[in-house]
């Protein structure tokens, strides 16, 4: 979002990733605005031109939660296997 005059709306995805229209008040240093209630957002990560670029953002980080979640459940898998392989060969 390059170019900002105050105020103006952004999306934002809360933290039940629901999107949301948020009015910024001010620039709150180089990398974040803030909203006139003093609600703070880092203007790359956090704020989205609309509500479709907002949603498509979340559902990349949950499929991002989704791989990283899938790498811990090998690791623990392959725990189980070893556990498994002692104890038959206790």
């Amino acid at each position: 979002m390059s170019e900002r005059t105050y105020p103006y709306k952004a999306w934002v995805l809360m933290p039940s990733f629901k999107p949301a229209e948020v009015e910024l008040a001010r620039n709150y240093g180089v990398y974040y605005d803030e909203t006139a209630n003093g609600k703070i957002y880092h203007i790359e990560h956090s704020l989205y031109q609309t509500k479709a670029a907002a949603i498509a953002a979340g559902r990349k980080k949950i499929e991002e939660q989704q791989a990283d979640i899938a790498k811990r459940l090998e690791r623990v898998n392959k725990r189980i296997a070893a556990l498994d392989k002692a104890e038959r060969t206790a």
